[in-house]
């Protein structure tokens, strides 16, 4: 009986803590997320960012993130087509 009982909180325990790690994964992908990336150098990138509703221009090193321009939603759509437009379609 009280190995039963030392089993069961144990699993409860494991539950409970892949429980609150995966909810914090599908918090923060809801809240940010990484529209477009671009490799300057190994360690440097240039980024646009969704933040809840809002973009932003981004530029991303081994030590820093700064954010160097808020952009509007009609900007990052003008930017997402003309991409499209360049790589070729598949068939």
């Amino acid at each position: 009986m009280n190995v039963f009982a030392l089993i069961l909180i144990l699993v409860l325990l494991i539950f409970v803590y892949i429980k609150i790690n995966f909810r914090n994964i599908d918090i923060q992908s809801k809240l940010m997320k990484i529209i477009c990336k671009i490799s300057l150098s190994k360690d440097n990138h240039i980024l646009i960012v969704k933040i809840m509703e809002k973009y932003y221009l981004c530029s991303s090193t081994q030590n820093d993130f700064k954010i160097i321009e808020n952009l509007d939603e009609s900007q990052v759509c003008s930017y997402l087509n003309s991409k499209k437009s360049v790589l070729p379609k598949k068939e």
